[in-house]
């Protein structure tokens, strides 16, 4: 079957709590905080959305949930896989017929050597010539950890920089304030191939 990949993404300002609520569900309801709250309401609007545009049904109806590791999942649509992130009130959800992790990370200079931790010595000596460096493979540990379904249970450090160049696409983003990188890794396919869209953060 020829590879398909969906990607939608919003902000949380553009979006009244009780506008959200709809898709509450028992994970949504055990968060306290409210921002995190919000995104996690509009990462599954943004799913529902999708799943309409693929002709299936709702996400209630596809079986949103997710595995002990936190992984998200269809239990009606095995076939199809997703993938959510959320910063700074961004959301984005990714939708495909093979495994994908998608993340969105803010470059936060500030924050750069906290990041080491992520990397072995000989990868951090690569990465570390440049702040967008670090974040982009940074991010890209996060969507290959999500696209093999482990999160970071696996040690970052552990997730080789070498494993991150086959199917994996990134870009950075600006909003009015700040600099992001999105990443995006696939198991079957090149992502790049497939992403036409031209990305722009609005809040």
């Amino acid at each position: 079957m020829e590879p398909y990949l969906y990607i939608d993404h919003n902000h949380t300002s553009q979006f009244e709590l009780d506008e959200l609520l709809n898709f509450s569900d028992v994970w949504c309801q055990k968060i306290n905080d409210l921002s995190r709250k919000k995104e996690s309401l509009l990462a599954r609007l943004l799913l529902d959305k999708l799943c309409k545009k693929m002709g299936l049904r709702s996400i209630q109806e596809c079986g949103f949930n997710k595995n002990e590791k936190g992984k998200p999942y269809f239990s009606n649509e095995p076939e199809v896989h997703l993938s959510i992130t959320h910063s700074d009130g961004y959301v984005w959800v990714a939708v495909s017929n093979s495994a994908i992790g998608i993340d969105f990370e803010k470059v936060n200079i500030e924050a750069k050597n906290e990041l080491e931790i992520a990397f072995n010595k000989s990868d951090w000596e690569f990465v570390s010539i440049n702040v967008k460096t670090i974040f982009q493979y940074f991010s890209l540990k996060e969507s290959y950890s999500k696209m093999i379904g482990t999160g970071f249970t696996t040690e970052p450090a552990k997730i080789e920089i070498s494993l991150l160049h086959k199917n994996g696409f990134y870009t950075f983003l600006k909003s009015a304030n700040d600099s992001y990188v999105l990443t995006l890794t696939a198991l079957n396919f090149d992502p790049k191939d497939y992403i036409q869209s031209q990305f722009i953060l609005s809040s």
